[in-house]
């Protein structure tokens, strides 16, 4: 069995020099155009996690969009990819989510 590598991030990209800005394609002009139906964040129950150091959505912003959203909220102290930086406590707010909404029968 091969051994992972150890992975850093700071500020979001790898420890190497490396980014992940690397592999992402620009948003094409018609993404622009397209019209959004009714959010689901209207109608169902929401999470949000506030990545209180994002460079990239601000946190003030974040904190203003959970709250409209009428979502259960959790702030951690990451960069946009929490996921990554922070996967024990993003895990835990699926979790919570998960347990709190009831099994469709």
């Amino acid at each position: 069995m091969t051994a992972l590598p150890n992975i850093v991030l700071v500020h979001g990209a790898w420890a190497d020099g490396s980014s992940w800005s690397a592999v992402q394609q620009p948003l094409h002009w018609s993404a622009l155009e397209e019209v959004m139906g009714v959010p689901a964040w209207k109608s169902l129950p929401t999470w949000f996690l506030i990545a209180d150091g994002d460079q990239v959505i601000p946190p003030d912003a974040q904190r203003q969009f959970a709250p409209r959203m009428g979502a259960t909220t959790v702030e951690v102290s990451t960069n946009h990819v929490a996921m990554v930086s922070h996967p024990d406590e993003v895990l835990q707010l699926i979790k919570a989510a998960v347990e709190a909404v009831p099994v469709a029968t």
